[in-house]
């Protein structure tokens, strides 16, 4: 039995932002005008004094790996191949990004990383192929 579902989720002006951001090849923050907090995701409202925001930068894309963890099951529910996934904090950011981790690296906590993107993007967050370490 299956249960058909129609939800949509409207960006809001700071993740439409983001996500053109990423299309771009670019991590995109929010900052207040009022206590100068960044924060990644981008916010509309400050998440520390409630200001509106609508200053929005480009940050360097790079971070450092705050957690991981392993999974070797599928969103379906079935096994598959290990897939590592990392909450990433950018320096001087609120907030971070959770991904996939490249591969080929090594998972460890406080791992300096950058993004690496897909040649072909269309403004989400898995225009972001995985992180893989900084050098």
């Amino acid at each position: 039995m299956s249960i058909e579902s129609f939800y949509e989720y409207p960006a809001g002006i700071a993740l439409s932002i983001f996500l053109q951001g990423l299309r771009e090849g670019k991590l995109i923050a929010s900052r207040c005008g009022k206590c100068n907090t960044s924060h990644i995701p981008p916010r509309s409202y400050c998440a520390k004094c409630l200001n509106p925001i609508n200053d929005f930068h480009e940050i360097t894309g790079l971070g450092f790996v705050e957690t991981f963890t392993c999974s070797h099951i599928s969103l379906d529910g079935s096994q598959a191949q290990p897939v590592t996934w990392v909450y990433v904090r950018f320096e001087g950011v609120e907030g971070g990004l959770l991904h996939r981790l490249d591969p080929s690296v090594a998972p460890e906590k406080a791992l300096k990383v950058r993004p690496v993107y897909h040649g072909e993007r269309i403004g989400s967050i898995l225009d972001i192929k995985w992180f893989t370490k900084a050098e």
